[in-house]
């Protein structure tokens, strides 16, 4: 197995002591139990829309990696995140639907956002079926430079 990522889709609408509940508490314990069987796999945590919550969730999960959101700001998260910890995201779907100008200028600034920490390039959170493949490419060329 090459990596695991855990997606928790309703993690942003919780208080953050509920957060603290139903996410983070079962996350660590999945972490724990995974590590246990498989300890050499890299597991990514994606607890969509956490925002200010992600600190805690990086910190106290035991991932080894974040996934982030589109309405996660790059620059934040790469100030708030522990140094090092390797991301994934958060390029918003809606910039990859508009294309041209709008989605060179999220990339740039995702890139340079996390040029200081390993990152996985990846859409904040799925592909639109409306998304034109000409797009797609565009996002590609720009991710390779």
């Amino acid at each position: 197995m090459d990596a695991v990522q855990l997606f928790d889709s309703w993690a942003g609408s919780l208080a953050p002591a509920e957060f603290e509940r139903w996410v983070i508490a079962p996350t660590a314990r999945i972490v724990e139990a995974f590590r246990g069987r498989h300890p050499a796999t890299p597991i990514i945590g994606f607890p969509k829309g956490a925002g200010g919550k992600i600190r805690g969730y990086a910190d106290e999960t035991g991932v080894d990696a974040i996934g982030l959101d589109e309405t996660v700001d790059p620059a934040w998260a790469a100030k708030e995140l522990p140094a090092g910890l390797p991301v994934q995201g958060n390029l918003d779907p809606l910039a990859l639907i508009a294309g041209g100008e709008v989605l060179s200028t999220s990339v740039r600034r995702i890139l340079d956002a996390f040029a200081d920490r390993p990152h996985i390039f990846n859409l904040g959170h799925g592909i639109q079926q409306t998304t034109p493949i000409a797009h797609v490419e565009e996002l590609a060329m720009l991710v390779k430079g």
